[in-house]
C-alpha cells in the first residue's frame, strides 16, 4: 500500500506533467525550444494558417531582421497553439533587443510592399531608366501589331494605368509592336516612349 508521501509525490508529478503538456513543452515549439533556437542563432516566428505569401517569400524580408518564418497548417490542438504562442513571445522579446524599437513597423511596411508585388502578373517585365522604372504587362496585343492592352505598375505593385495603347510613329518611319520588353524605353506618365522615334499613346 502506497504511503501518503508516495501518493503526494505521484500527484505532484502528474500535475507538473499536465502543466508542461498544457503549455506545449512536449511539442516542437515552446519556451525551452525558443531559448535553444536563440542560443543557436536560429530564431523563428511560427505562422499558423493560410497566407498570401509563402514562408520563402516572407523570409526574403525576415532574414534581414534576424529570424525566419515557419508556416504551419490550420489544424492544431490547443496545446500546440499554447506552445507556439509562448515560443513566438520569447522570440519577439529577443528580436526587440536585437533590432531596437520600431523594427516591427519597418518590417510590416516591407511585407506590405512584398504583398503588393503579388498583384503583378508573372508575365510582366521590368524596365528601368535613370533610376526610375515600371512593371509592364501586355494583356492583349492586336494581330495587326499596332495596338495593345497594357497594364503598368510601379515598383511596389500599385497599378498606375491600364488600357489600350496605340502605336504612333512619324510618317516616314514604320514600326510594329513586337517584343515590347525590348522596344520600350520608359513611361513618362502619359505615353510609353519606345527606343525608336515611336511611342504608345493610351486611347481616351
Amino acid at each position: 500500500m502506497m504511503s501518503k508521501k508516495s501518493i503526494l509525490i505521484s500527484v505532484l508529478i502528474i500535475a507538473i506533467g499536465l502543466t508542461l503538456w498544457n503549455f506545449g513543452f512536449f511539442n516542437r515549439y515552446n519556451y525551452l525550444t525558443a531559448k535553444a533556437d536563440i542560443a543557436k542563432n536560429n530564431p523563428q516566428i511560427v505562422y499558423v494558417g493560410e497566407s498570401i505569401l509563402t514562408p520563402a517569400d516572407l523570409n526574403k524580408v525576415s532574414k534581414k531582421y534576424g529570424f525566419e518564418i515557419v508556416g504551419l497548417g490550420c489544424t492544431l490542438s490547443g496545446v500546440e497553439q499554447n506552445g507556439i504562442d509562448i515560443y513566438n513571445s520569447q522570440i519577439n522579446n529577443y528580436l526587440d533587443k536585437l533590432n531596437g524599437n520600431g523594427w516591427k513597423s519597418e518590417y510590416t511596411k516591407e511585407i506590405d510592399s512584398l504583398m503588393k508585388l503579388t498583384n503583378i502578373p508573372k508575365t510582366a517585365f521590368w524596365i528601368e531608366k535613370n533610376g526610375n522604372g515600371h512593371w509592364y504587362n501586355v494583356d492583349f496585343m492586336h494581330s495587326h501589331k499596332n495596338n495593345a492592352r497594357i497594364s503598368i505598375f510601379d515598383k511596389f505593385g500599385e497599378l498606375i494605368t491600364k488600357g489600350h495603347f496605340i502605336l504612333i510613329c512619324p510618317s516616314d518611319e514604320i514600326e510594329f509592336m513586337g517584343e515590347l520588353d525590348t522596344q520600350i524605353d520608359f513611361y513618362d506618365g502619359e505615353k510609353i516612349q519606345l527606343k525608336s522615334n515611336c511611342y504608345l499613346m493610351k486611347r481616351k
